[in-house]
């Protein structure tokens, strides 16, 4: 199953992620990495108080998103939301997750430096 943000922010792209340049392409980074945590949490247990940080740290990062990826932030962010209030996770599993999931990480490849 995917739960993405760029597979969770697990992903050496994610791992250490750093912006440089634009203030709020470094600030997005910057969200990304420190919301990688809480998403890691979720491949091991996905209990609903850790849903629910990760539907709240999905929302904050669509909010702060960069215009060229806040749709498919938001995509992320409302199948997370939609995770923590039914309990179901099957809104990760669907198409349009998935092509924002990869929107977001290719993104994030092209305009986040790791460490």
């Amino acid at each position: 199953m995917r739960f993405s943000l760029a597979a969770l922010c697990v992903t050496p792209i994610l791992g250490l992620c750093a912006c440089s340049s634009h203030a709020s392409r470094a600030a997005f980074c910057g969200d990304v990495n420190s919301a990688s945590v809480q998403f890691a949490a979720l491949q091991s247990q996905a209990t609903p108080p850790l849903v629910q940080g990760a539907a709240k740290a999905m929302t904050h990062l669509a909010d702060e998103a960069p215009s060229q990826v806040k749709s498919a932030v938001e995509v992320e962010a409302t199948a997370y939301q939609e995770w923590a209030k039914t309990g179901s996770n099957a809104p990760l599993t669907g198409n349009a997750f998935s092509a924002a999931d990869d929107q977001l990480s290719t993104w994030l490849h092209l305009n986040c430096k790791g460490h």
